[in-house]
């Protein structure tokens, strides 16, 4: 099959990571996004599309409280996007443009059998060319990778084009009835164990947010810890994914992911490469999460237990060896690429 995915961005390697599984699958697969990765995530065919990720931009929508920054934390219930009075004007202006843009790769975009929409976003905000896709007979799929569907909710012209959607953030199903969970697809055979430790016991983070992923909690303990303790502490952020990659291997004995559940649940890519290199990894799960994988390999933590936690791994060297060579056994049962790629082209 010839399959296209479609996305703002390759949202944390996630994308293209399914579409060289497609590829070892036999398939013609390619990768379509607007803007190249700002973190180094790698790409494939980038539009370069204007106003789609500038700086610029990105506070004017701040400041007129339009797309994803309209509110801040998780919402109760699904939200459904309809454009304010100011994008009903803007965002036809903008669509003109795209296709202008667009217009060299048209005839490439429209020639492939099935259509992954990360996001649900359908290039032009009008749906034009999805529409004409469908009425070609395309197959239209979505996936949600991240905090869209939390911040912005579902373009619903886009939804109704869609034979199944997708989404890798399992509190998405608690607020759209629509979505099938799918584990995060991931190329762990990039990826090998790491062996060797310190004497001085070193924790990493990498926060994309320090607020969502509860940083000052890890500081607080740490700063409680480090005159008893040989431990130190590595906060990896703003830098490229390839160097957050060495100092992982290089360095890492735990890796501390998140301690709240403000933007989304649970463990994300950040985990997974920790995981596939033998190194432990410390989450918050709530019970519903550690219900629905309950032979997970995190060490569950929040911050009334945090310190208490990391005390306990750093004192016990054998827990953080079997902890973290169980976790790379977990994530090749579980988010194996090509067993996630199957599992989105099935009934195709």
């Amino acid at each position: 099959m010839r399959i296209l995915h479609i996305a703002s961005e390759n949202i944390s390697g996630v994308p293209l990571t399914l579409v060289r599984a497609h590829q070892r699958q036999g398939h013609y697969s390619r990768l379509i996004t607007f803007f190249k990765s700002p973190r180094g995530h790698g790409d494939d065919i980038v539009l370069g599309l204007p106003l789609s990720n500038t700086g610029s931009l990105k506070t004017i929508k701040k400041i007129l409280k339009v797309g994803t920054y309209t509110t801040g934390g998780k919402p109760e219930k699904l939200k459904v996007w309809k454009p304010s009075p100011l994008e009903r004007i803007i965002l036809p202006v903008r669509d003109s443009v795209w296709m202008w843009k667009i217009k060299p790769y048209l005839d490439f975009i429209m020639d492939f059998d099935v259509y992954f929409l990360g996001g649900g976003t359908g290039i032009l905000r009008s749906g034009k060319i999805i529409r004409e896709l469908k009425n070609m007979g395309r197959h239209i799929r979505i996936i949600y990778f991240g905090s869209d569907l939390r911040t912005r909710g579902i373009f619903p012209h886009i939804e109704e084009l869609a034979e199944k959607i997708y989404t890798v953030e399992l509190d998405h199903t608690l607020l759209h009835k629509g979505v099938e969970y799918i584990f995060f697809p991931f190329d762990v055979w990039r990826f090998n164990t790491r062996k060797e430790e310190d004497d001085v016991v070193t924790i990493c983070h990498a926060p994309t947010n320090r607020y969502l992923k509860g940083t000052d909690y890890l500081i607080k303990a740490y700063t409680e810890m480090r005159d008893k303790y040989p431990v130190e502490l590595l906060i990896m952020e703003n830098m490229p994914h390839h160097e957050v990659l060495r100092l992982k291997y290089e360095r890492c004995d735990i890796l501390v992911d998140q301690l709240t559940d403000l933007g989304g649940y649970g463990y994300g890519i950040n985990s997974l490469e920790a995981l596939s290199m033998g190194i432990p990894c410390v989450t918050y799960l709530n019970p519903f999460y550690e219900n629905f994988i309950p032979d997970h390999p995190f060490i569950n933590a929040n911050p009334d237990n945090l310190k208490d936690v990391l005390v306990k791994l750093v004192n016990e060297p054998e827990l953080r060896r079997e902890r973290g060579l169980y976790g790379r056994i977990w994530v090749e049962k579980y988010h194996d690429a090509t067993k996630v790629s199957q599992k989105i082209l099935e009934g195709l």
